[in-house]
């Protein structure tokens, strides 16, 4: 799909590591995709509890997901962990770009379809399993924890929950 998009005409943008790529809240009307870097989709409450939902990596397409949605806002963060570049295409030009190639209409409902998988994913990970088993599992995938605040906010819970539930692995021989 960013192959073909790159032949629509769009404009190119760089972020310095730490910047907001995109604000929750904001109106996305136009896509982008991610050609150098990676970013942090993070969910903020109103009691300024954070929740990092995934970490998204060069070559991507963001903000897909929201750009036909009846509420077009992005309903979360996007920021930079790295420096990264940027191609953004307006919904009027992916709109044109749908009715020339369906076939990349097509590619598009799958990737939005497996983004909502994805999200369902989560959902469930985070409300139906308990934090050990939550970490068991990162810790699968990542045999070592190199930021606990970070991993912290990745599974939505406090550093000293975390902490506790790493020294009942620990004591139970699971870690």
């Amino acid at each position: 799909m960013a192959n073909l998009l790159f032949a629509v005409p769009g404009a190119k943008r760089k972020y310095k590591e730490g910047d907001f790529v995109a604000h929750q809240g904001e109106v996305c009307d136009k896509i982008a995709i991610m050609t150098k870097g990676s970013v942090c989709s993070i969910m903020i409450n109103e009691y300024g509890k954070e929740l990092i939902l995934s970490n998204i990596e060069s070559p991507d397409v963001l903000g897909y997901t929201y750009l036909f949605a009846t509420e077009n806002k992005f309903n979360v963060n996007l920021i930079a962990k790295t420096s990264c570049e940027m191609y953004f295409i307006e919904k009027e030009r992916i709109v044109a770009l749908m009715y020339e190639r369906p076939a990349f209409m097509q590619s598009y409902i799958k990737s939005m379809a497996d983004r909502g998988l994805f999200v369902f994913k989560r959902l469930y990970e985070l409300n139906l399993h308990s934090l050990k088993q939550r970490l068991l599992k990162y810790l699968e995938k990542n045999p070592e924890i190199t930021n606990q605040a970070e991993l912290a906010k990745r599974l939505g819970v406090t550093r000293p929950s975390l902490s506790r539930a790493l020294a009942e692995l620990r004591r139970d021989g699971l870690f």
